[in-house]
């Protein structure tokens, strides 16, 4: 399998699992918009924390020489810090997209 397809079949997985995600964010926050700053706050903080796992916290694993265990958190940090930073932002994406619905006027006035 060539790099041009390997390419394209990671685009294709990512869609299946990103484009689902984004559309479910943002028919939560529509909600109301309470859900929406809600939702918008928590999403930034996952991605936040999922840059820090994975671009920050592996400079500070001490490096072992000879030592596998170094490198096994390194990638672990990567795979999970990465998956939180991707996941949270596509669904910080799908709430910034949302449009929440206004509760309907009063008729008293």
């Amino acid at each position: 399998m060539n790099s041009v397809a390997r390419i394209l079949l990671l685009i294709a997985v990512a869609a299946i699992v990103l484009v689902p995600l984004f559309f479910r964010a943002r028919a939560s926050a529509r909600r109301s918009p309470r859900a929406r700053k809600r939702l918008l706050a928590g999403n930034g903080i996952a991605v936040i924390i999922g840059l820090a796992l994975s671009l920050w916290l592996p400079r500070l694993v001490p490096e072992t020489p000879g030592s596998p265990g170094t490198l096994v958190v390194v990638l672990l940090l990567w795979i999970v810090g990465g998956g939180l930073a991707l996941l949270g932002g596509v669904s910080f994406i799908g709430a910034i997209f949302a449009r929440p619905r206004l509760p309907p006027p009063d008729s008293a006035t």
